[in-house]
């Protein structure tokens, strides 16, 4: 034989491409002019792209519904500040309202009142004032979280504030300076007794 290490290159080489052609495809080959060798360009393997598919959240549930499943709501029904850098909060907390009256992150009042027990005033799309309010009892004391404006001033602000009665009579109103909030619209409580 005039070239044994021929053979053992040539083999070696076979043996190689069938491994490259095993992990991938050769896109091209070239021989090279400098060294008579075959070059091979070989592209790396294709990855194959799995679509994700955003999950689909379950319609979320009402206040209600949340209320007799037990699961836990903190959505605000009323947030305001008074002149006197007091805060008045109403929350619906699923079974229970709670109202809170006092310095920010320091109430001076705090009650939980069963959802039955508390009311709600809604306006009946009738008159010139449209108002709204949630009333928490507290033994002989209510507390009356209002919202009203004039609709046919629409110039004029929102009055919005706290009014507090003892065995049916009017004590006395607080009323809100700034960064009035109120979702009083549609809540699901009772209506107001007559």
């Amino acid at each position: 034989m005039r070239y044994p290490w021929y053979g053992c290159c040539l083999l070696s080489a076979l043996a190689l491409l069938s491994g490259c052609a095993a992990s991938g495809p050769i896109n091209q080959g070239s021989v090279s002019s400098e060294t008579g060798a075959v070059e091979t360009v070989i592209s790396p393997p294709v990855e194959e792209t799995v679509e994700e598919t955003e999950p689909v959240a379950p319609e979320p549930l009402s206040l209600t519904e949340k209320a007799t499943t037990g699961e836990a709501i903190d959505e605000v029904l009323f947030f305001c500040r008074t002149a006197q850098a007091k805060v008045i909060e109403v929350y619906d907390m699923g079974p229970f309202i709670q109202y809170s009256f006092g310095p920010e992150g320091q109430p001076e009042l705090v009650l939980d009142v069963p959802r039955e027990q508390t009311y709600t005033y809604q306006w009946q799309g009738i008159g010139r004032y449209e108002n709204y309010s949630v009333s928490i009892p507290n033994g002989d004391t209510v507390y009356i979280v209002s919202w009203a404006r004039d609709r046919l001033e629409i110039n004029q602000p929102a009055e919005a504030g706290v009014s507090m009665e003892i065995d049916g009579e009017y004590i006395t109103t607080v009323d809100c300076a700034t960064d009035i909030t109120h979702n009083l619209i549609g809540v699901d409580l009772p209506p107001t007794p007559l």
